[in-house]
């Protein structure tokens, strides 16, 4: 190779160098932080993030799972370090909001590459609507009150299957009988709630609530929250048909159904596949939530979504990645995947071939093949859904409500011996409102 040919060589090099160099210049990096069951990763790894690079070459997404979400969360953004999109709950993101850790969407969602919501539930986007702007986009609607049951024993004791006219009377009664044994020696219960969504449910179909309309205090200690915690006690104390909470531990009471300890439970959606994986001999399907007794059924859900961090240095670029996080392709790979939690777009819903498709994930979560079985364990979220008989709970001070409160209170309310639901809500109520006072004086 002559001198020249050398030269010629060297400088295609370095041109090639030179322009690598000033294309990873030219490209913009953000972080999309996520919680969930590690095998979900794989949806946005091997599907979501990829499809969404080829549609945006300039742009390149780092994935990253957080344990201890909600206080990394907090941290990262308190040391310059959030992730630019991230995951979130709506009962949670309130406090990331109020710390001014979020970007508002309302002029992306307006703008001209913006998104419709009208293929989203009104419920849905109002939760995610503060101070006359949008936080965030919703990922899916999470119901949180299925009642599972128990096959077997229903046909055991004659008894038929749940319907979607049954009353929350129909359900205690029915629990009463499904009971065997008594306290210490019970050989299976007839009911048994998800932790605090139990009472919480209770109180709303009480006519009560967790907050009042424009969300600044607590209202657990209302006369008709009160009255559904009575009426919750009532189920552990009088008829005996629920277990207290020395009788189980509130952070795995599903496994109780599992067990076939419990004849019902009244849990959530996401619990669904896990039950179905491990225990694959359990017959058992999942029917709309009770009737209550004002007529009309109450199912509490929560939404996953994403939201943009307020110090992100690519806005945009963060709202493409939003956007395509919701878009219809990619919730159907989430939805048929994992079946966790129903895809935020009614469409979706209004699809059966979308809807009913089950896949799952190999060794992880089990595929529904059956028509049938589908129906039994699933249909009931359609319904609840298209019905738009679900309500939203969060709050900007929910986390702590939920995780400490409310929690600090429960064996108190419903552990070996009654509490008085009055004096603990109150309790509950002040130091709560107390907080909330502090900030909004502010």
């Amino acid at each position: 190779m002559t001198i020249r040919q050398k030269s010629v060589c060297l400088m295609a090099v370095l041109v090639i160098l030179f322009s690598g160099a000033v294309m990873a210049q030219g490209q913009v990096k953000i972080q999309l932080s996520v919680w969930g069951m590690p095998w979900e990763d794989q949806i946005y790894t091997k599907y979501a993030i990829p499809q969404f690079e080829a549609e945006n070459p300039g742009i390149k997404v780092e994935f990253i799972r957080l344990e201890n979400y909600w206080e990394l969360l907090l941290t990262r953004h308190a040391v310059g370090k959030a992730p630019d999109v991230q995951r979130n709950l709506d009962m949670f993101y309130g406090r990331m909001r109020i710390r001014g850790a979020l970007t508002p969407l309302t002029e992306y969602v307006k703008g001209p590459e913006g998104v419709s919501l009208d293929d989203f539930y009104d419920v849905a986007i109002e939760s995610l609507s503060r101070e006359g702007e949008m936080w965030a986009l919703p990922q899916d609607i999470c119901l949180r009150n299925g009642l599972y049951y128990n096959m077997r024993m229903f046909d055991e004791a004659g008894i038929s299957y749940p319907t979607a006219n049954w009353t929350l009377d129909q359900a205690i009664e029915v629990a009463k009988k499904l009971t065997k044994g008594k306290r210490p020696r019970v050989e299976r219960y007839g009911i048994v709630g998800l932790g605090r969504d139990f009472p919480f449910w209770f109180i709303h179909n009480y006519g009560g609530s967790l907050w009042s309309e424009d969300g600044k205090s607590c209202t657990v200690n209302s006369d008709a929250a009160v009255e559904g915690i009575r009426h919750l006690q009532d189920l552990i104390y009088k008829d005996k048909a629920a277990p207290t909470t020395a009788e189980y531990t509130i952070a795995a009471v599903e496994d109780l159904f599992k067990a076939e300890k419990v004849a019902m439970f009244l849990g959530g959606g996401w619990f669904i596949p896990a039950v179905t994986r491990d225990v694959p001999d359990l017959k058992f399907g999942v029917a709309h939530t009770p009737i209550g007794p004002q007529g009309k059924r109450i199912c509490a859900c929560h939404q996953c979504i994403f939201e943009m961090s307020s110090q992100t240095k690519h806005p945009d670029a963060s709202w493409k990645l939003i956007k395509h996080l919701v878009s219809p392709q990619v919730l159907k790979e989430y939805w048929q995947h994992t079946w966790v939690a129903a895809p935020s777009r009614k469409s979706m819903l209004k699809d059966p071939e979308v809807f009913e498709t089950i896949i799952g994930i190999p060794g992880h979560v089990p595929a529904i093949t059956d028509p049938e079985e589908f129906q039994r364990k699933l249909s009931w979220i359609r319904d609840t859904i298209l019905n738009e008989e679900f309500i939203t709970i969060g709050n900007d001070f929910f986390v702590e409500f939920f995780n400490h409160y409310f929690f600090d209170e429960e064996d108190n309310l419903f552990g070996v011996r009654k509490g008085n639901a009055k004096e603990i809500l109150d309790r509950v109520a002040e130091k709560q409102n107390k907080v909330m006072e502090e900030f909004y004086k502010k």
